[in-house]
């Protein structure tokens, strides 16, 4: 699968937290578009019974509207199932697979999955604190560095305040969605640059304002 050369299923950023550089993208129209998978793209990251992906409405047929020679696409999940032992990791991996493999048969191709499973209050291997966990923007700083994207020029969309506060963090376009936690869970104060209703809605949104800025 050519389009996913390179990549792994899944990426759990490394213990270490090196030191994130600030510099833009050598070429500045490399754009990314990053969501987060729960409450976003599926209603969990756990596969149906049959082994099919739990999809949310219009989820793909949004995907298949980004303009892949403008965008690459990115998950950029915070697993705090994985780090309090509420689900297992290579559970969550054949989840990814699946996903993929949905991806490769829509056409639709995903440049990579970051994923971290740590938190302070996690347990065992789990229980650390990661700039890579969201608020924290070290997921959008590594794919900066990864595929050279100017994070100014690029999206995020989520469902939580820690997905709309890493992303400012990054100084990414910001949207809340409405399903999944729709920005209630009230952890952090925030204002996002756009709320729209699901995932369909915040794609029409990117298209809509990058469409202005060449017009």
């Amino acid at each position: 699968m050519p389009w996913a050369a390179g990549c792994n299923p899944v990426i759990s950023p490394p213990d270490t937290q090196p030191n994130l550089p600030s510099a833009m993208a050598k070429i500045p129209d490399k754009q990314g578009l990053f969501f987060e998978l729960d409450g976003v793209l599926v209603e969990q990251a756990r596969l149906n019974e049959d082994g099919t992906v739990p999809f949310i409405d219009r989820a793909i047929e949004a995907l298949g509207r980004v303009d892949p020679n403008r965008f690459k696409l990115f998950v950029a999940t915070s697993r705090q199932d994985i780090a309090f032992g509420k689900y297992r990791e290579r559970e969550f991996t054949k989840f990814c697979e699946a996903f993929l493999q949905a991806m490769h048969k829509e056409q639709i191709p995903i440049a990579k999955i970051y994923s971290c499973p740590y938190h302070p209050k996690g347990k065992g291997r789990f229980k650390k604190e990661s700039v890579f966990r969201k608020p924290g923007p070290g997921i959008y700083k590594m794919a900066q560095q990864e595929f050279d994207l100017d994070l100014q020029r690029s999206w995020m969309i989520g469902h939580t305040t820690a997905d709309v506060l890493a992303g400012q963090r990054a100084e990414l376009g910001t949207i809340l969605v409405k399903t999944g936690k729709a920005g209630k869970d009230k952890e952090f104060q925030v204002d996002p640059h756009f709320v729209e209703n699901d995932f369909y809605d915040a794609v029409s949104r990117v298209n809509q304002f990058e469409y202005s800025l060449r017009v």
